[in-house]
């Protein structure tokens, strides 16, 4: 299993965990997760609070549960198919569209973010 490292920041004094996850952008959720799209939508794309009270939208896939979401994802396709059911009737995030990106909340993370 691939382990992305944790994101801690100091500020004042305190140190504050930041999580395993980042904030992806507007575009990103558009043109690449596919918000919002049924089966084409990333199975990966999840909403997480940033600490401040904040939603962000986030990516799982290079976080410890990638694993587990691609397992439900696994078994959800095969009991479509032992029922004779087609997935992508259902509306269930199914995609994996992109490698994912390097850990953060409070940064945006996409396509359209210069490194």
């Amino acid at each position: 299993m691939r382990v992305s490292p944790a994101v801690w920041i100091t500020t004042a004094g305190e140190t504050i965990f930041l999580g395993e996850q980042m904030a992806l952008t507007k575009k990103q959720l558009r043109d690449v997760c596919l918000m919002w799209s049924g089966t084409t939508q990333c199975r990966y794309l999840d909403e997480d609070d940033d600490g401040c009270g904040n939603t962000v939208d986030i990516c799982k896939k290079l976080s410890p549960l990638k694993d587990t979401i691609d397992e439900e994802v696994d078994l959800f396709l095969a009991d479509m198919q032992k029922n004779g059911q087609d997935p992508t009737k259902q509306g269930v995030p199914i995609g994996d569209n992109c490698k994912g990106y390097v850990v953060f909340k409070a940064k945006a993370q996409g396509y359209d973010v210069k490194p």
